[in-house]
């Protein structure tokens, strides 16, 4: 089977979590990270999500019983975590019906999506799957990754913002072509010296400057 893989806004969105324990709990997590109004429905729940759920009242919702048909009413998806193979097959059975997307921890035949392995850093996102077949191999790789991309890199990320919102906004660059102001950015990427050059002068506060140096170099 072949997946499309995506990256998800769930802002704002409603998400369902069936079960409280500790796998649940890194869902919860991560689904809070990103702005998900998460409600939880299990009728014992991971001390830690009682935490979150003081800590972050607006995002997190615990309904302390279980899972009843009905409860999938207006989520966007569902994360089935619990051990109970009745209600993980019911819980799959009220989304299919709803078309609501549901992934079913340890359990790929009642998954509709699955969760990668990832990492941050800073805007950076980098997600590993095996669609299912191997969390643990997922895991591994992903963390080979991760040791490649220093703890810093969200600031390089910052400072090409940074660098393409002056190129598009400033007046100074109006003349500039969508393709020249791409060859511009493009070329900073591929070029570790002016990268490295990018981010000293966004700690410096004088990225323009940068810019219109490389600009002039390149004349």
């Amino acid at each position: 089977m072949k997946l499309y893989p995506v990256m998800l806004n769930v802002s704002g969105k409603r998400v369902l979590v069936i079960g409280g324990g500790t796998v649940a709990l890194r869902k919860i997590r991560d689904l809070i990270s990103c702005g998900a109004r998460v409600t939880v429905v299990a009728p014992e729940v991971h001390a830690s999500v009682d935490e979150l759920a003081s800590s972050h009242p607006e995002n997190l919702e615990i309904i302390r019983r279980r899972y009843r048909c009905g409860d999938l009413e207006g989520a966007l998806m569902v994360f089935s975590a619990t051990d109970d193979d009745e209600v993980n097959h019911a819980v799959f059975n009220e989304a299919k019906e709803k078309n609501i997307f549901i992934n079913a921890v340890d359990d790929p035949g009642n998954c509709t999506f699955y969760v990668p392995s990832w990492f941050t850093r800073g805007g950076l996102v980098v997600a590993v799957s095996t669609g299912g077949i191997s969390p643990a191999m997922a895991a591994r790789i992903r963390r080979d990754i991760e040791g490649l991309i220093p703890d810093t890199f969200g600031e390089t990320l910052d400072a090409l913002q940074q660098a393409r919102t002056i190129l598009q906004n400033d007046a100074e660059f109006t003349g500039l072509t969508a393709e020249q102001r791409g060859k511009i950015l493009k070329q900073i990427v591929m070029d570790d010296d002016l990268l490295g050059g990018l981010v000293t002068s966004f700690k410096n506060e004088t990225v323009k400057s940068f810019i219109k140096q490389l600009i002039a170099a390149e004349a």
